[in-house]
């Protein structure tokens, strides 16, 4: 028993470093946030208590309803485009042809661009006026577009640039799709199954548990997406594309109402962590698990 101990306090000893540092660096940060989100807090005076108020005032608040309106746009609209987008992509990269080695590599580079080089880079590309699209288009005589200050322009950009960095994604679904058994296919051919048939009823069974991974991993990263919205138009026009982290951000650090935007940082959490908790449990129906089928 006293060797059991030993062994234990060895083991704390170990990650206690961790252990700390996730309860000075987490925890207690976490805690104080959730307690300051029911004060008016500065961070110059000292915390007001005000109860519920700055949750009952996002209800009222334009902008913040704004900001979460266009959140829940890019999780409905480019969760399911970016993660399509990345399925079929990878189904391409896996053809052995000539060459896909090199079409890999190129297609997996921007997933290495900094997300601030890769929103300037797009600048640069769509700028009203010197962009080179603009250029392009101004050389074959059509009109240049404000690709940044139309409304309805902005949230597609948004939705390509995750699509153009999805190569980290797109690598997971590669890796996923080499492991799928070729004798599956074999079979299904003798049985007289076409490409389309193989797809869905091969490919995309063998993949769920990397479309799984997928779809929570792009759902958090759009529900947390800030760089794009800061440097693109700043959030504009008419916040058009001010997402719930850059709206969080400013509410902070440009209004100095550091508990109205633990308030908002709270409910994204609780948001996140609700719908990730739905599909964890919904994947039950629709994610196939080939060991635990066998074992059944």
């Amino acid at each position: 028993m006293a060797s059991k101990w030993k062994e234990e306090l060895k083991f704390l000893g170990f990650i206690s470093p961790w252990i700390i540092g996730f309860l000075v660096f987490f925890v207690v940060p976490a805690f104080t946030s959730l307690l300051y989100s029911f004060a008016d807090y500065n961070s110059v005076a000292a915390p007001v208590w005000i109860g519920f108020k700055n949750y009952v005032d996002l209800l009222h608040d334009h902008i913040y309803l704004k900001s979460f309106g266009n959140t829940i746009y890019f999780v409905i609209i480019a969760v399911p485009v970016t993660v399509t987008f990345q399925i079929l992509t990878s189904v391409v990269l896996n053809v052995d042809v000539k060459g896909v080695h090199f079409f890999r590599t190129f297609y997996y580079l921007p997933y290495l661009v900094p997300p601030v080089a890769t929103v300037i880079l797009w600048v640069m590309l769509f700028g009203t006026d010197s962009g080179m699209v603009n250029q392009l288009l101004s050389i074959v005589g059509l009109p240049k577009f404000d690709w940044f200050g139309t409304e309805s322009l902005v949230k597609p950009i948004i939705i390509t640039i995750g699509i153009w960095m999805s190569g980290g994604p797109v690598l997971v679904f590669l890796a996923a799709l080499k492991g799928i058994p070729g004798h599956l296919y074999e079979a299904a051919k003798i049985d007289g199954a076409n490409v389309v048939s193989r797809f869905f009823r091969i490919t995309l069974p063998m993949l769920s548990p990397s479309i799984l991974f997928a779809v929570v991993m792009q759902m958090i990263y759009y529900f947390q997406m800030f760089t794009e919205s800061m440097l693109l138009n700043n959030g504009g026009p008419n916040y058009a594309s001010r997402t719930y982290m850059f709206n969080t951000f400013q509410t902070a650090f440009r209004d100095f109402k550091f508990g109205y935007a633990m308030a908002q940082s709270w409910i994204l959490f609780i948001i996140i962590l609700i719908l990730t908790l739905i599909v964890m449990k919904t994947s039950q129906k629709w994610v196939y698990y080939e060991s635990e089928k066998g074992n059944g």
